[in-house]
């Protein structure tokens, strides 16, 4: 069991790496169009599809970043408070953070029908290579993905807790 759910982790953490580049693939596209954006302006050329297509990216940027900075340790941890408490205090922490994602996860997923449901029509401007327009679903599509996966993390957290695995850690970023 233990065998399995490492290798089920670091699945986890390899796909969490593959959010990471799509995220920093969504900035690069971003800062480009935003770049050329401001290059193009004393030529007097503004293309009417980029702005658009500056906010898809952002808003994938983040939905892409939700999953990979939850899975690759990067969000807001307070250990040091938990190292205060001792063992306990860093096993109760790890499990109201898993829950906490668990409920966070549960509660996005829940609003996915009705996301879908109202998700209709095109995102005005951003225009495809075909000369149509994203769908709006589009836009939530990453949201909905990471959301499943950090529920999943979570999971994988419990259940290594459960068979004694500890859980991961980041290098502490020190402070000059």
């Amino acid at each position: 069991m233990q065998r399995a759910l490492l290798r089920l982790d670091q699945l986890n953490w390899s796909l969490a790496g593959a959010f990471l580049w799509a995220a920093n693939l969504c900035l690069l596209a971003m800062l480009c169009l935003t770049t050329a954006t401001i290059a193009l302006r004393p030529f007097g050329l503004a293309l009417y599809w980029m702005w658009p297509w500056t906010m898809v990216f952002f808003i994938w940027l983040s939905f892409f970043g939700f999953f990979a900075l939850y899975a690759r340790l990067k969000d807001i941890r307070i250990d040091f408070v938990a190292q205060r408490m001792g063992r306990a205090g860093m096993a109760m922490t790890r499990i109201v953070a898993d829950l906490a994602a668990l409920f966070l996860a549960a509660c996005l997923l829940a609003q996915a029908p009705m996301v879908i449901a109202t998700s209709t029509g095109i995102y005005d401007g951003a225009v495809l290579p075909s000369g149509g327009e994203v769908p709006r679903l589009f836009l939530s599509v990453p949201l909905f993905l990471s959301t499943a996966l950090v529920a999943i993390t979570a999971l994988i957290d419990l259940a290594k807790m459960a068979v004694g695995l500890p859980e991961n850690t980041t290098l502490p970023h020190l402070e000059p």
